[in-house]
């Protein structure tokens, strides 16, 4: 069978692409552009993610080392009650961080922090727990 005989078993809608095939173009090219969009979305979310991370990690430290500068120098004063103090110092710098301490533990002079930080741009994934990120630090002398 030569080229002419295949041609003519065609339909004659086959031979151009026929009707069915007008705007196909279309709907690749907007598929194309959601998946483009998704995963645009997708790297934004993580930047967030990760910036979210560090404010929480800067929160910990500067909470932790707080407390733990509280607690140093009540006890070199003498005053007794310093955990809460270094808790109270280690909640007002978290505060100021835009994070919250969620945990604050003091075993003699070390102080250990646990800071939350909100994501408000993954708030509607918060069923999932993906809505805030937490981060630990610990502080004290030597």
């Amino acid at each position: 069978m030569n080229s002419r005989e295949a041609t003519a078993a065609l339909p004659r809608s086959a031979e151009r692409g026929g009707k069915n095939d007008v705007g196909s173009a279309s709907l690749w090219a907007l598929s194309l552009a959601m998946v483009l969009w998704v995963c645009v979305a997708g790297v934004v979310l993580a930047g967030v993610a990760v910036v979210a991370r560090h404010r929480a990690a800067t929160a910990a430290d500067m909470s932790a080392l707080a407390a733990a500068s509280v607690i140093a120098r009540s006890v070199g004063d003498g005053i007794t009650g310093g955990g809460l103090n270094g808790c109270a110092a280690a909640d007002d710098i978290a505060i100021a961080n835009n994070a919250i301490v969620t945990s604050c533990q003091v075993i003699g002079q070390v102080v250990e922090i646990t800071t939350r930080v909100q994501i408000p741009a993954l708030h509607w994934l918060g069923g999932l727990g993906l809505d805030a990120v937490s981060v630990r630090a610990r502080a004290g002398p030597g």
